[in-house]
């Protein structure tokens, strides 16, 4: 065999070899504007020690993220074949999402033509959530945080302040949050990384349902939650460029 057939026969080998040598699928940037992930979440309030006296713990799970191939929950463990547990829940689910460096207490905003039906307050900037990956998931525990922090860290949000308007035991909420940190990962063959996915961060709206104790005090909500890509102009040039490193 010539060097010239050996040569081409060897580029033709390389070329089919490829798509196996590039390896994961790769998630692409989710356009400005469009959702990036929905996440379904419980905030609980709990008693602390002072100065703080009350600490929110806030927990949950991403059933959906923008350009990933689903589902992003595992199958459930079937103890009882009369009573099987739901396919999707916080305890098959993938992706979980908590608040890692909590907020300063709420600002209320009264309107005084109307004090008892509109409750408004404003949250103030610094908190922080991390999307967690956790590849064989686990029983979780509403009322135990650390059950939706198991994995590997994948992104870090820093959150804006929140406007959050209450009506009858129930709120709308809006905040914007940029990407500070991320790692990246690979999920059934696709490689995500919110560096690529969301480089200038999100904002995000949840409606949430206020539970009260047995005294009628607030102890907590229940919300689900969608996330918005933001463009490349949110308040500061983005923390990272579009590339996958």
């Amino acid at each position: 065999m010539s060097k010239f057939k050996l040569s081409l026969m060897l580029i033709i080998m390389a070329a089919f070899s490829m798509p196996a040598m590039a390896g994961n699928k790769v998630v692409k940037r989710v356009p400005a504007g469009a959702i990036a992930f929905h996440f379904v979440a419980d905030l609980t309030f709990r008693e602390a020690p002072p100065p703080v006296y009350v600490k929110a713990d806030l927990v949950g799970y991403i059933p959906f993220i923008e350009g990933v191939d689903g589902p992003l929950f595992a199958e459930p463990v079937i103890l009882d074949p009369e009573d099987p547990p739901p396919p999707y829940s916080k305890n098959t689910a993938y992706f979980t999402i908590s608040v890692t460096s909590p907020t300063p207490p709420p600002a209320f905003l009264p309107v005084e033509t109307d004090p008892g039906l509109v409750v408004q307050f404003l949250e103030p900037a610094g908190a922080q959530f991390t999307v967690f990956y956790n590849p064989n998931p686990v029983s979780r525990d509403w009322n135990d945080p650390l059950t939706f922090q198991q994995g590997v860290p994948i992104a870090v949000f820093e959150e804006s302040a929140l406007l959050g308007t209450g009506v009858s035991g129930v709120s709308f909420n809006i905040f914007s949050s940029w990407l500070v940190d991320s790692k990246p990962i690979n999920f059934k063959g696709q490689r995500i990384n919110f560096k690529r996915l969301v480089p200038n961060g999100v904002t995000t709206t949840n409606y949430t349902k206020t539970r009260f104790d047995e005294n009628f005090n607030v102890v907590g909500a229940s919300f689900g939650g969608t996330s918005i890509a933001i463009g490349p102009t949110f308040r500061k040039k983005s923390n990272y460029d579009d590339s996958d490193d």
